[in-house]
Formats: structure tokens, sequence, C-alpha cells
């Protein structure tokens, strides 16, 4: 008798204890890629489309964050993905849009400056920060700023310079002087800083990204 009821005792132990290791694991569902494990986002400041310097810190605090990874110069697949932002954006409420931050962030910078990015923002009807450096020098800090912030989203970026300017880089303001391969996606942020969710730019379901932020925004 003694030992069946000792028998029970750990068992409901052990579902007792099954039970909370459970609450405290992610149970999460999106329809994105998981990033895993998930990255946290190192704080960094870049220039934005007004010429002024922008924290990241600063303007997500407990904020869910969509953040693109885009350049002015690109004729097919960047405008797609600026405009299923610009949807997904308009379909939040003004509660949602209060505990949300959209961001791009450019791979362009030596054509992208201030200027160029805040043309970009007006034709495309695109109202959240765009950022850039505010230098090309790529010693400067604002440029090895935007390195780091790369390398922190795994942005897989390749120049491929034009035959003529292969060992002329400064000629990079000129259109026709490279051209920019990138490979990356929308990331999601969480309210804690943290990248859960990837998005590759070919593989966007608008309706389906937007599912993910609102997951996220009821996880605030």
């Amino acid at each position: 008798m003694r030992a069946k009821v000792a028998m029970a005792a750990l068992l409901s132990l052990t579902l007792l204890s099954a039970g909370c290791t459970g609450m405290e694991e992610n149970t999460l569902f999106f329809h994105g890629e998981d990033i895993t494990p998930p990255i946290t986002v190192e704080d960094f400041t870049l220039t934005d489309s007004t010429g002024q310097d922008w924290n990241y810190n600063t303007q997500t605090e407990g904020k869910v964050v969509v953040i693109a990874f885009l350049f002015t110069n690109c004729i097919d697949i960047c405008p797609i993905v600026t405009e299923n932002l610009r949807w997904v954006h308009s379909q939040l409420s003004e509660d949602e849009h209060n505990e949300t931050q959209f961001l791009t962030i450019t791979v362009d910078p030596w054509r992208d400056d201030a200027a160029t990015i805040s043309e970009w923002k007006y034709y495309r009807n695109a109202s959240w920060p765009h950022v850039t450096t505010n230098s090309t020098d790529e010693n400067s800090a604002s440029f090895m700023t935007m390195k780091s912030v790369w390398e922190n989203f795994a942005v897989g970026l390749a120049i491929e310079e034009t035959p003529e300017n292969e060992t002329n880089t400064s000629a990079r303001h000129h259109p026709d002087a490279y051209s920019v391969n990138h490979s990356t996606g929308t990331v999601l942020v969480d309210s804690n800083g943290v990248q859960r969710v990837w998005w590759g730019d070919n593989d966007w379901m608008i309706d389906l990204v937007l599912a993910d932020i609102r997951t996220l925004l009821e996880d605030v």
C-alpha cells in the first residue's frame, strides 16, 4: 500500500514539474522562420533621412520592431518589400502603432545618403524611419557602426565592382560603378530587443507577416 502511495506521489511530482517547465518555455508560434537561438539587437546610432542621429534603444524601447534591409538603387525586390511593409503598417490599429516601430536600414550607404533615402521615402510613401551612415569612409565611426549592424543581423552583403572600377572604390557614388547583392530579409524583434522571426525577401506573405507581428504584440 505504501509503495502505491509513494508511486502516486512521485508521478504527481513528475507531472507538476513537467507542467512548470512547459510554462517557462517559449510557446509562441510564428509563420516566418524562427531565429534560433534568438539574437539580441546591439544598440546603434545611425543617420535618418533628415540627417539627424537615430538611436535604436531610444526609439524602440519596449516596442516590437520590424526591420528591413534595402537599398534605393534596387529595381526589383526592394520596392516590393517596401510596398509590403507599407500595407502591413497601414493595417495596424492606433494602439498597435504605439507599440510597434518600423525601420529600414540601407545596405548601400555609398549611394544612400540622407537626401537619397528621404526622396525614396517620399515617393514610396514610406513614413517610418530609414537610416544610413553619415560617412562612407570605411574607417569612420559611422561606417563601422553600419558594418556592426549588418553583422548583428547576419546580412550577407557582396559588392560587385564593374571592371573599370575594381581598384577605385571612391567612385562608388556613380550608379554604374558597382552592384549590391545582399541575402537577408525582414527581421521581427520582440519588445525585449531580441531578434525572433525572419522573413526572406522572396518569401513574403503579407497577412502572415502581420500575424507574426501581432503575435509578438500580444506577448508585450
